[in-house]
C-alpha cells in the first residue's frame, strides 16, 4: 500500500495495515479538530491543473512549467556499487523528477520510495531547481522546528487565533517528523519576477521570527531562515524513524491582501498590486479594470517595442556572449521577440542561428549549448507573460553580461525629449552632396551617411536604433 492516500483517519481505522507510527504532533492536531488530508488532496489543492502536460522529450512543449521533486538516493559507480567517502560512509545524491499536470510522477514517488523526498510549492522553467528558473509560487511555506513539548503547539495555534498582533493563519499544517511546516496556499499562483521574489523573501523573514518565539520553540535564539523556494519533505513520504509526513487542513487559501494585513508598510507585497486602495474599493472605482484583471485574470497590458531593438540584441550577443551567460542572452532575445512582435518562425530561426554560434564557444564537453537550451529559452516567447515585457536594463546586464546604457534625456521629460529628437531628425541639411530630397526632408541615404560621419566607430545595429530606420535600409546605404 502506498502512502499518497495516507490520512490520520485512514491510519486509525487500520493501524496494522499501514505498518507505521504517527508523526510527531499528528495526534495533537487531530484532537484540536484539524482534518487530515492525503498527499493527493494536498498537492492537487496546491498545484491544481496548472503544471505542464506530461510528454516524452520529443513532444516537449514550450511556454509551460513543471514542478521538481528530489529523492535522496545512494550514489552508485558504473558497476552499480555504492560509492563510499574517505571515512567509509555511503555517499548520496539527489535524483530529480519533473512533476507535470495531475502530479502523477509525485504520487508514484511517494508510493514507491522509502527515501528522503522533497518538493517546493513552486514551478520551474527547465531542469535546474535554481531561483532564476523559478516561475510561479503556489504556496509560501514556513518551517517551525524544535517545538516546546510543554505547550509549544498550543502557543503556535494561539499565534493566529489571538486578537492582539496575530500572525496569518496557514492553509495547511504538515507534520514533517519532528517539526511542522506551515503552508500558506495562494488563491492564485504568484509570478516570481525578481521584484516580487525579493518582496516575498522580506515578508517571510518578517513572519518567521513571529512563529519562532520562546513560547513556541526551544530554538527561538537560533531561528532558521529558508529561501522562499526551499523544498520541504513531501507529504506521505518517509520521515525520521518509522513515520510518514502527514498534512492537516487548517484554514482557507490566502490572497495577497490578507497577507499584507499582517505586514508593516515597508514589507507589504505592493509590487503585485500597485494600487493603495483595497480590492473592494477598486471594484467600485474601476469596474472595467476589476473585471479584466481580477475576475478574468488577464494581463495588465503593454506596449510593443520597435523591431530594430530585437535585431540589435542579436548583434550584441553574437559579439559579446560568453560561456556561462549564453542561455540568458538567448532567453532575453525571446523576451524582446515578444516585445517587438516578431513572428514565431523568425524567432525560432534566429534562436537556432544564434545557438549555432554559441555552441562554437564551447570548450568543455560537459557544457555544450544544446537543443534543450533553445527550447527552454523559447518558453519565454511562447508563454508571453508580463515577465517577458517588463525587464530593467540593469537586470538584463547582470544576467547576460552584456553592458547596456539607458538612453539619456539630459533631464528632459520624455515628450520634450522626443520633440527635440524628431526636430533634429527632420532638419533640412544644407549640404551640396544631396542630403535633402525634393520636399526638403532628409533622404534615408543621407540620414545613414550623416549618422556614420557622427559615429565613425558605430555599428549598423546602433544606427538602426538611433535613426529608427529599418534594418534593410541601413544595410542598403551603409557603404554607399
Amino acid at each position: 500500500m502506498g502512502y499518497s492516500k495516507l490520512t490520520f483517519d485512514a491510519y486509525i481505522r487500520d493501524p496494522e495495515a499501514w505498518n507505521m507510527e504517527l508523526p510527531k504532533w499528528a495526534l495533537e492536531l487531530n484532537n484540536k479538530g484539524y482534518e487530515s488530508v492525503s498527499a493527493i488532496d494536498f498537492y492537487d489543492d496546491i498545484f491544481g491543473e496548472d503544471l505542464e502536460e506530461s510528454c516524452v522529450p520529443e513532444d516537449y512543449k514550450t511556454g509551460e512549467y513543471g514542478g521538481i521533486a528530489i529523492e535522496r538516493v545512494k550514489k552508485l559507480d558504473e558497476e552499480g556499487n555504492v560509492v563510499l567517502d574517505s571515512k567509509g560512509n555511503e555517499k548520496y545524491v539527489g535524483k530529480r523528477y519533473t512533476i507535470t499536470k495531475g502530479n502523477y510522477e509525485l504520487y508514484d514517488l511517494i508510493d514507491n520510495s522509502e527515501n528522503f523526498c522533497i518538493i517546493a510549492p513552486v514551478s520551474y522553467a527547465g531542469r535546474a531547481r535554481i531561483n532564476k528558473n523559478a516561475r510561479y509560487m503556489y504556496a509560501l511555506c514556513i518551517e517551525v522546528d524544535y517545538i516546546r513539548p510543554d505547550g509549544g503547539l498550543n502557543e503556535l495555534i494561539y499565534s493566529w487565533e489571538r486578537e492582539l498582533m496575530p500572525v496569518p493563519k496557514p492553509t495547511y499544517i504538515v507534520c514533517s517528523g519532528n517539526g511542522l511546516h506551515l503552508y500558506y496556499v495562494f488563491e492564485r499562483p504568484i509570478p516570481l519576477w525578481q521584484n516580487i521574489f525579493d518582496k516575498l523573501t522580506e515578508a517571510k523573514k518578517y513572519l518567521t521570527p513571529r512563529l519562532w518565539t520562546k513560547y513556541i520553540t526551544t530554538a527561538y535564539n537560533k531561528i532558521e531562515y529558508e529561501s522562499i523556494t526551499q523544498a520541504f519533505r513531501c507529504v506521505g513520504s518517509k520521515t525520521k524513524g518509522n513515520s510518514y509526513a502527514m498534512a492537516f487542513k487548517c484554514g482557507d487559501k490566502v490572497m495577497i491582501e490578507y497577507m499584507n494585513s499582517f505586514l508593516p508598510d515597508d514589507k507589504k507585497l505592493d509590487c503585485i498590486y500597485k494600487s493603495n486602495c483595497s480590492l473592494e474599493e477598486a471594484k467600485e472605482k474601476y469596474p472595467e479594470w476589476y473585471k479584466r484583471r481580477i475576475e478574468e485574470g488577464k494581463d495588465r497590458g503593454h506596449f510593443n517595442r520597435y523591431k530594430p531593438i530585437y535585431y540589435d540584441w542579436i548583434n550584441k550577443i553574437l559579439d559579446g556572449a560568453v560561456v556561462g551567460r549564453r542561455y540568458n542572452c538567448l532567453e532575453n532575445l525571446c523576451s524582446l521577440a515578444v516585445q517587438c512582435n516578431i513572428e514565431p518562425e523568425q524567432v525560432e530561426k534566429d534562436c537556432r542561428m544564434v545557438a549555432e554560434k554559441f555552441e562554437m564557444l564551447t570548450e568543455d564537453d560537459k557544457n555544450h549549448f544544446t537543443e534543450y537550451d533553445i527550447l527552454c529559452a523559447l518558453r519565454t516567447y511562447h508563454n508571453a507573460d508580463e515577465q517577458a515585457y517588463r525587464r530593467r536594463i540593469d537586470f538584463i546586464s547582470a544576467k547576460t553580461g552584456i553592458t547596456l546604457v539607458p538612453n539619456k534625456r539630459n533631464g528632459r521629460k520624455q515628450d520634450q525629449h522626443l520633440k527635440i529628437a524628431r526636430f533634429t531628425r527632420d532638419l533640412n541639411y544644407d549640404n551640396p552632396n544631396g542630403w535633402i530630397n525634393k520636399e526638403g526632408a532628409p533622404t534615408k541615404q543621407s540620414i545613414v551617411q550623416k549618422w556614420r560621419l557622427e559615429h565613425p566607430d558605430g555599428k549598423k545595429a546602433d544606427c538602426i536604433r538611433d535613426t529608427g530606420l529599418t534594418k534593410p535600409t541601413v544595410y542598403k546605404w551603409w557603404n554607399i
